[in-house]
Formats: C-alpha cells, structure tokens, sequence
C-alpha cells in the first residue's frame, strides 16, 4: 500500500472509532466544574484584595471626567 493510503485508513479508522465513542462520552463531570467555580472566585478574592479595583474604578472615573470635560467644552466652541 502507498503513504497515502495508509495514511487514509488510519484517519478513516480513527473517525469511526471517535464517532462510536459517543454513547461513553458524557462531557465534563461536576468536579471539573466546581474546580473552574473555585478557581476564578480565587482570582476574584486575589484581585479584590491587592486593590487593583480601587486603582480601576479611579482610572475609569477619570476617563469618564475628561471625556465629559472635553465633550462640553467641545459643544460650546462649536
């Protein structure tokens, strides 16, 4: 047989194999779940705690402010 064709039948076998899986294959169980849950509230507790929140919400007002500052002093020039 060439390459090609081996090559053919293994990919062919593997489709077939992976399309019968189906019946055994129920995804994720709950422990993956509560793992991922568990994860990002730990990230979420980090973060509130280092006060990088504080340091957002400051840089997010002050957007906010000159966006508006300059939006009216824009608006009455014109």
């Amino acid at each position: 047989m060439t390459p090609l064709r081996n090559a053919s039948i293994r990919v062919t076998a593997l489709i077939a194999a992976h399309t019968t899986r189906g019946d055994r294959d129920r995804g994720e169980g709950p422990l993956s779940y509560i793992a991922v849950a568990l994860l990002i509230a730990a990230i979420a507790v980090a973060v509130a705690a280092s006060g990088v929140g504080d340091t957002i919400v400051s840089q997010i007002q002050t957007a906010v402010q000159n966006i508006f500052t300059r939006g009216s002093a824009a608006g009455s020039s014109g």
